[in-house]
């Protein structure tokens, strides 16, 4: 089926059950063609949309915390090869044609993108595969409404406040990074509830990937400028280095120019009237049904 509700499904435990089993038995595929790039993003885009809907469900889920352990786990055990596919792909979009000066670091960012650092594990796929199963047993605890109404509301509330923080000082890759993480959650939570109403849900979803997006080059561009200050003198000259960081800086200038008014609109309104909001209409397209 697909990453949504669906009406064919009679609970929010039905569902919970559904979309996190088809979730982890994509992982399990891709984890099959790790360590190729597409694959390690694939699974790591499983994950993710995996704890997303944990989180949504947290408050009736006793398994959640366990379960989310699990994922971050599995997840930072292939983080490395991405991470240097990511400082490369960002070198890249910065310097279309790259000076001279910083040619020995596009050398060097090329090579370490090409040092595999995931495998494909077999502990890891166990790990996922005993969780898979597990799943098929999860029950929740208290009324569907209450718990879908407090992780709606706590997801908006989070998203909010890292927000907040994030702009009171651009210049910490760590609160943009956790801005990015708090919306795309709310990105897939939203994804959930397009089928409530695709005309509403679907730019709201589209909006929350922009963003998620906008905040990830961001923290990118962070990441990388970081990266090349650690590398030595033969590979980045002090000179090169005040270039690459003029040039990032004036790349997220224009990154915030978008985030801002962008996070303004998709972070607006009450975090519980708008979760009373969303859970009415998802009535009325259950009664639909």
């Amino acid at each position: 089926m697909s990453y949504a509700f669906d009406r064919s499904d009679a609970s929010l435990e039905d569902s919970l059950r559904r979309i996190v089993g088809e979730e982890l038995s994509s992982a399990l595929d891709r984890l099959a063609a790790v360590p190729a790039p597409d694959a390690v993003h694939g699974v790591r885009k499983n994950l993710k949309k995996t704890r997303a809907l944990l989180r949504l469900v947290r408050d009736g889920l006793p398994e959640q915390s366990a379960a989310n352990a699990v994922l971050r786990d599995v997840a930072g055990a292939l983080s490395g090869q991405r991470d240097a596919a990511v400082r490369l792909a960002t070198f890249d979009r910065l310097f279309g044609d790259p000076p001279a000066a910083l040619c020995a670091l596009r050398t060097r960012l090329h090579e370490e993108s090409q040092s595999p650092s995931a495998q494909s594990d077999p502990a890891l796929h166990r790990t996922l595969s005993r969780l898979r199963e597990q799943v098929m047993g999860w029950q929740l605890a208290g009324k569907d409404r209450r718990i879908l109404q407090s992780g709606l509301a706590r997801t908006r509330q989070r998203a909010q406040q890292a927000a907040q923080v994030a702009r009171a000082d651009t210049g910490q890759p760590e609160r943009i990074h956790d801005w990015r993480k708090r919306v795309k959650d709310l990105w897939y939570q939203t994804r959930l509830f397009v089928p409530v109403w695709p005309d509403l849900f679907r730019p709201l979803a589209a909006g929350a990937d922009r963003l998620g997006e906008a905040l990830g080059d961001h923290h990118d561009l962070s990441v990388l400028a970081g990266h090349a200050a650690t590398l030595p003198p033969r590979i980045i000259a002090a000179p090169a280095l005040r270039q690459l960081d003029a040039e990032v800086r004036n790349a997220q200038t224009r990154i915030e120019a978008e985030i801002l008014p962008l996070s303004d609109r998709l972070l607006a309104g009450d975090p519980k009237e708008m979760a009373r909001l969303w859970l009415d209409w998802h009535a009325i397209w259950r009664l639909q049904g």
